[in-house]
This record gives structure tokens, C-alpha cells and sequence, in this order.
């Protein structure tokens, strides 16, 4: 499986995916060293936001006396951030010490949606008018809930607000939809839910936003957002706001132009179907499916493994899908934006470029292996014709890869297909925990495997592991935290750390046999798929 967006990663973190969803980008979470990383990341963030943040109060007139320093204004280079909901506060060093920039130098240009602190599709979308000032506000128990912006697009709805105390200190605008004492929902004018691809929340300088995706979203022109909330800012108390959604102007801008184009490359067949072009996106469609044959020769050497370990231990997370890497060109051949492997020599995983974030659905069961992508880029400030490369496919097959080793013989270090890993540990682990029962106290054992080493920057993900002990007996394995590094040795391979973990295999064997079972390759085609993403 390729690696998911962040904005799928994010929206796994807070919950937002269906059980299946969830399922697929647990089992690449688990076995994919660098979204390991990246959710380490936005997990941390998270926690620092809140638990560490505080914002200062700064001088009445510190807001005038920043603007004074930065008029005239003069263009400086561009830089290029991409937001991710759950992205922590930004800060600005004054005079050597680290602040919170106060939100009401914000509000005073415009808003969050003005600032380098969200991404360049909401920037662009703010200056138009598709973009609404909203400022309601309720107040209850001394916190008052105060949405400032409304964004809605063809694409997706954002709003951004934010929550104050009574002396209108700016507080941890997190609104926590797990408890299910908040709720906030999107409705169509028939006062029905609507069934979305993805949401997400974030916040940045003590603004709370909530984005709202429409990919796939059939028939919605006009609604509601209702916040309906219970628990604010520490306190308990009533907090409910209605926000008229009007996409009219929207779909006024919008441009969807139908390619429904197909090649077959490595015995996968890709058709692009349509391209977006909304204010602050621009969202290109595509499916994948492998081969009929493919598919039958996949399948057949996956019930082999099935036959030699078990259903659960092959299939359990299902790495097989099939995947593409592509970047997106103007008419000279510039590249705008991309999403692959091949994108950075000096990264050892799957990069992006002006990416905003994806969504993807499987047609049929998951086993079927085709599934149909929406990614989002940043849209263009001035329209200029546009290219899709499909230049990477991603293949996973089954792998006969083993070795046989000695825990009491450690380290050992083994070769394979571009990696150099050393298995530095194997131990017994024990975590005790309390729980409502006849027994108090619940004994988990577990067995953890370490590995450390480097590997090439095109060398397979290693997808699926199992474990044997002495005595023929397989255990279901997965990757619990691994990741790849920037760092390099000497012959420019990336360092990478595997951490793999079986919670039924109770005991250290004195022998045991560690099994690869899938491995997934990007293939560089030779020949690229050049196709154009406006009617010819």
C-alpha cells in the first residue's frame, strides 16, 4: 500500500475513518517506518499543544507596532508550508524570546486564513467570495465559542474559530468529539447528515479549524454546520451555533474537466478520470486495478502463504494494493507538485510535493484490489495548462525471504534486496494493567524483536512479517515502530530502525525463524504516461 496523505493519518489519529478504513492504514501504519514517524510527530504535536502551550499577553498595542515594522511591505520567497491539521501553534521570536503570536494581530490582517499557517488553497480561497466572515459567538459557564471564517468550496468547507474566557484569554480551542458530548456535523437543507469522504480538525495560534472534505459528496449545494457542544475550554455548559453553507459561489468557479483515459503499465491498469479545478484546490481522480491475470497469479500465491502460516497472519491488514507515484507538470515541463518515491534523492521514503492531502475508496470487497484515489494539490494563482506523469507504480508480491537465528547469539546481521539489518534484541516483555474484573489486574506478555541497519532508497518496503518458533508454530507479527531516517551511511543508504512485536508468542524460543511474507517495489516505468488535464 502507498503511503496515505496526511490528512488521512490525521483523521485516523482523531478517529474520523470507518472500521475498514481504519483497518487498511493500521496495517501500513504498523509496517511502514516513515507514517510510523509521522504519526510520532503529530501525536507530539498534539500533546504540546495541550499540555505545554501558553499564550502571554502581550501589549495592547503590540499588534500596531508589528504592522509599523513590516510597511512598506516588500515581497519576499516564497515558502512553502503544508498545513496539516493538528499543526502545532506557530510562535515568533521578539527580541529573543519565543511568544505565541497573539491572536489579534490575525484578526487585524484578516484572519488565520490570511497566515502561512494554513495551506495555499485557503489562502487563495480567502480573498474571494467564497470566503465569509461569520463572527457569531455564544458565551456560557464564561468561555464563549466564537466562529470568525467560513470557506466553502466545491472541494471542502473550512471554518476557523476560536475560545476565550471571560477576561478574553485565549484558550485550548480543541472541541473532544470522542465522548460524543460534542458533536459537530454537516447538514444538507433537508437537516440530513452528510455522508462525508474525510474530516479533520486542527489548530494553530489558539485557532481552532475544522475542514469538511466533498470529494465524492453527490447533490450538496447549500446547508448547515452545527456545532453542538457540551464540553469547552475545562468547563461544562451549553455551546450550539449554526453556520449557513452556501456553495453557489463556489460552483461558479469550478471547472471539472472528464479525461476517462487508461493505460496498463506492469500489469496494472490506471485510468484517470476527471480533474477539479475548484478556488482552493485543484483534485485530480484516478483508479488502479492489477491485471485479471495479475490479480489470479497474486491471489493464488496468497493463499499459498495462507496454506503455510495462516489467513490471519496474510491477510489480517491486506498490504497486496496496488498503488502509482506521478507528478503534475505545466506545458514547459516544470513540475508543480508530485507524490512518489522518486521525488527527492535525499529522502528514503515516498514524498509529496504542493500536496494538500487524499482520500481513496475501494470498489467491490477490499480483496478485489481496485480502488478509486481523489488527491488534492495546491490550485494555481494564473491557469496554465496542465500535465499528469504516471512515472512509479507500487507492486506488492509475496515473499519466500527467512532467516533462522539464536536470541541468545545476538547481534545478527543479515542481507537482503538493499537492506543491511542487524537484529540486535529479542525480549520478553511484561505491562500490567488495571481493569473493571473479577481480576484486577490483566498480565500481558509480549515478545519484541529490534532491528537496526540501512537500506537503498528503492529497496522494497518490507510489508509483513511472521514468526516461528523451534517448533514449526507460526505467531502473527506486525511492525509497532519502526522508521526511516534522513541519515546515511557511507554508501548514501538510508539508516532504518524495524521494531516487530507478537502478542501471542508468550515465551523467548531458544531458536526461532522470522518470516518476510509481503514486500512491496516502486518500479520506475521506462516509458511515462503523459496525459494532459484539460480538453484538448
Amino acid at each position: 500500500m502507498i503511503c496515505p496523505k496526511e490528512d488521512e493519518l490525521l483523521a485516523y489519529i482523531d478517529g474520523f475513518l470507518d472500521d475498514e478504513e481504519t483497518k487498511v492504514i493500521k496495517h501500513h501504519i504498523t509496517s511502514c517506518p516513515y507514517c510510523q514517524q509521522q504519526l510520532e510527530v503529530m501525536e507530539s504535536e498534539k500533546l504540546l499543544l495541550k499540555e505545554t502551550l501558553q499564550t502571554p499577553k502581550l501589549p495592547d498595542d503590540f499588534a500596531e507596532k508589528i504592522v509599523a515594522q513590516v510597511i512598506p511591505y516588500k515581497q519576499k520567497s516564497k515558502r512553502h508550508w503544508k498545513w496539516g491539521l493538528g499543526t502545532a501553534a506557530s510562535v515568533l521570536l521578539v527580541g529573543g524570546i519565543l511568544l505565541s503570536v497573539n491572536p489579534m494581530f490575525a484578526e487585524l490582517v484578516g484572519g488565520i486564513f490570511t497566515s502561512d499557517n494554513v495551506d495555499e488553497g485557503l489562502q487563495i480561497a480567502i480573498d474571494t467570495d467564497i470566503a465569509t466572515p461569520v463572527d457569531i459567538a455564544v458565551t456560557d459557564a464564561g468561555i464563549t465559542l466564537h466562529v470568525e471564517h467560513l470557506i466553502a468550496d466545491t472541494s471542502r468547507i473550512a471554518l476557523s474559530y476560536s475560545v476565550t474566557n471571560s477576561k478574553g484569554k485565549r484558550l485550548d480551542p480543541y472541541i473532544d468529539e470522542e465522548s460524543q458530548k460534542n458533536i459537530v456535523t454537516l447538514l444538507n437543507e433537508s437537516n440530513e447528515e452528510v455522508e462525508l469522504a474525510s474530516r479533520g480538525w486542527g489548530n494553530t495560534n489558539d485557532y481552532g479549524i475544522y475542514e469538511f472534505s466533498l470529494v465524492n459528496v453527490e447533490n450538496f449545494s447549500k446547508g448547515i454546520i452545527r456545532m453542538d457542544v457540551k464540553e469547552l475550554g475545562g468547563k461544562s455548559g451549553n455551546w450550539q451555533i449554526e453556520i449557513p453553507v452556501d456553495l453557489t459561489a463556489a460552483y461558479k468557479h469550478q471547472k471539472t474537466v472528464e479525461i476517462n483515459k487508461k493505460v496498463e503499465v506492469e500489469d496494472l491498469e490506471v485510468t484517470l478520470n476527471e480533474v477539479n479545478y475548484a478556488t482552493s484546490t485543484t483534485d485530480i481522480s484516478y483508479s488502479t486495478q492489477l491485471t485479471d491475470e495479475a490479480k489470479r497469479k497474486l491471489q493464488e500465491s496468497i493463499e499459498e502463504k495462507e496454506k503455510q502460516f495462516s489467513e490471519e497472519i496474510v491477510n489480517t491488514f491486506f498490504p497486496y494494493n496496488p498503488a502509482i507515484g506521478y507528478r503534475i507538470e505545466d506545458s514547459k515541463g516544470e513540475v508543480l507538485g508530485y507524490y512518489n518515491i522518486y521525488g527527492r534523492d535525499d529522502r528514503g521514503h515516498t514524498v509529496d510535493l504542493n500536496m494538500i492531502g487524499g482520500t481513496g475508496m475501494f470498489e467491490g470487497e477490499i480483496k478485489d484490489m481496485k480502488q478509486t484515489r481523489v488527491d488534492s494539490f495546491v490550485p494555481e494563482k494564473e491557469h496554465s495548462d496542465l500535465y499528469f506523469v504516471l512515472d512509479t507504480v507500487y507492486k506488492t508480491k509475496t515473499s519466500d525471504f527467512s532467516i533462522t537465528f539464536k536470541p541468545s547469539e545476538l547481534p545478527y546481521t543479515f542481507e537482503y534486496n538493499g537492506y543491511e539489518l542487524t537484529i540486535d534484541g529479542v525480549e520478553q516483555k511484561i505491562d500490567y494493567s488495571l481493569e473493571k474484573s473479577w481480576l484486577p489486574v490483566k498480565r500481558q506478555v509480549t515478545v519484541e524483536l529490534h532491528m537496526t541497519g540501512y537500506a537503498e532508497q528503492k529497496a522494497p518496503e518490507l510489508a509483513l512479517w511472521a514468526i516461528k518458533d523451534e517448533s514449526g508454530k507460526s505467531y502473527f507479527t506486525f511492525n509497532s515502530g519502526s522508521s526511516t531516517l534522513d541519515e546515511t551511511d557511507d554508501q548514501n543508504r538510508f539508516k532504518r530502525e524495524i521494531q516487530l512485536i507478537t502478542y501471542e508468542l508468550k515465551d523467548v524460543p531458544e531458536e526461532m525463524t522470522l518470516h518476510l511474507i509481503a514486500e512491496t517495489a516502486a518500479i520506475k516505468l521506462e516509458n511515462e504516461w503523459r496525459v494532459p488535464l484539460y480538453t484538448e
